[in-house]
Parts: structure tokens; C-alpha cells; sequence
């Protein structure tokens, strides 16, 4: 009796084990992931033609439009995340790759290496301490002086924020094109009355804005492109 109970015991914490080993395996990306794993799923995305952004680790908006048109390209379940099904295929040989698109979008203003309307140098520390969630900031172009309004939504290496209103969403679209890119404009925002120099990248949805000293997702690495644009855009 007591060999049988033992037997029964051991079994169950071989199931128990079994059950969370598949867990594990069946684990999730999805939106609101970070880290490691997103960045290599980006690569592995932007390797298929799927992704055309700069890998960020962080899973937002963007990462789930890659990965619902891989899945549908694959033919599984297409619903953004990605688990134990998607990520095998997504690593085999025979990964689907996105159909080649016969026109490439490229929409970008240039910014000269002089610009005239330009801001103070401050410390991303400082400038977080001082912006308030929710509340709308004018962002100049550096360049141009056109204005907009944005929304300061979070940040913990830079400033994550959002257009006011279509209007504001159209101004940004022709500084930086309506799809997302590699490219990044100088500009100044201004903090309680103060012009502060910063750039800031456009995905068509939010806004990354990086400030002296700002980092990347990127394991929070410094973005020597945005740097250059602020330092640029610093009296």
C-alpha cells in the first residue's frame, strides 16, 4: 500500500512537472512584452520582411501587425501573440517570407544641418521630473517652426507620447512620413516655458522623444542618432 502511494506521488509531481514544462513552452509575447526575447523576434521578423523597424524589444503596436501578418502568411491563428506554434515556425527553414512589395514608402523631410529654432540642453532625469501623464506639450520642429501638440504618456529611458488630435497627427506625417521609419527630427518642447532641445522618431501611432542623456529600449543602450539630433538642436 505504502509503495502504491509512493508510486502515485511520484507520478503526480511528474505530471505537475510536465504541466509546467509545457506552460513554459506555450508561454506568451505579446503586446506589452520586452526584453531579449522581443528583440530576437524582431530580427527574426525583420529577416522574413515582416518588420521594417529597428528592433526595439519592447512589443507594441508595430510588433503585433508583424507578427499577425506572418501568422497569416503561415496560416495559423493569427492573433498577434505569439506562442509555442508561431515561434517554431517562425525559426524553422520553412518560415514563411513576406511577399515583396513592389513599392517601398519612403517620406521624409530632410532637416539642414543648421537650424533655427533651437532649445536649451536638459538632462532626461530632469525634464521626466517636471512632465505630468496626459498633459499636452507643444513640440517645434527644429527646422521648420511648425508646431504640435503632443501628450506625454510614460517613459523610463525616454519620453513615450502621443498626437493631441488628427491635426497634430497630420503635422507629425509630414515631418516624418504616416508609416513607421528609421527616421528621427530635431525639435524643441516646450517645458513650462522653456524651449528644451530633443528628437523624436514616429512610428504612425506614438512618438518616442529623447532627450540629453535619453537611452533605447534597446537594452538601454544611447540611440547616437537621436543624440546627434539633440545636441544639433541645443543652443
Amino acid at each position: 500500500m505504502k509503495r502504491t502511494v509512493l508510486l502515485l506521488l511520484v507520478l503526480s509531481l511528474i505530471l505537475s512537472a510536465s504541466f509546467a514544462s509545457a506552460s513554459e513552452q506555450d508561454a506568451l509575447l505579446a503586446q506589452g512584452s520586452s526584453g531579449d526575447q522581443v528583440v530576437r523576434l524582431q530580427l527574426r521578423l525583420f529577416d522574413l520582411g515582416f518588420y521594417t523597424y529597428k528592433p526595439t524589444g519592447s512589443f507594441q503596436v508595430v510588433t503585433r501587425t508583424a507578427v499577425i501578418a506572418f501568422q497569416q502568411r503561415a496560416g495559423i491563428m493569427s492573433d498577434g501573440s505569439v506562442g509555442s506554434e508561431s515561434l517554431s515556425l517562425l525559426y524553422s527553414n520553412s518560415a514563411p517570407r513576406a511577399a515583396f512589395a513592389s513599392v517601398i514608402p519612403i517620406s521624409y523631410t530632410a532637416q539642414s544641418s543648421s537650424l533655427p529654432y533651437k532649445g536649451s540642453g536638459m538632462d532626461w532625469y530632469e525634464v521626466r521630473a517636471e512632465l505630468e501623464p496626459n498633459l499636452a506639450y507643444q513640440v517645434t520642429n527644429a527646422e521648420s517652426g511648425e508646431t504640435a501638440g503632443l501628450f506625454f504618456l510614460n517613459g523610463a529611458y525616454h519620453a513615450e507620447m502621443q498626437p493631441v488630435s488628427n491635426a497634430d497627427r497630420l503635422i507629425l506625417n509630414g515631418w516624418l512620413g504616416s508609416t513607421n521609419s528609421y527616421y528621427k527630427c530635431a525639435v524643441t518642447l516646450n517645458l513650462n516655458g522653456r524651449e528644451i532641445a530633443a528628437s523624436i522618431q514616429w512610428n504612425g501611432e506614438n512618438i518616442c522623444m529623447y532627450f540629453t542623456n535619453s537611452r533605447s529600449h534597446v537594452a538601454g543602450l544611447t540611440d547616437v542618432e537621436h543624440s546627434a539630433l539633440v545636441a544639433l538642436a541645443t543652443r
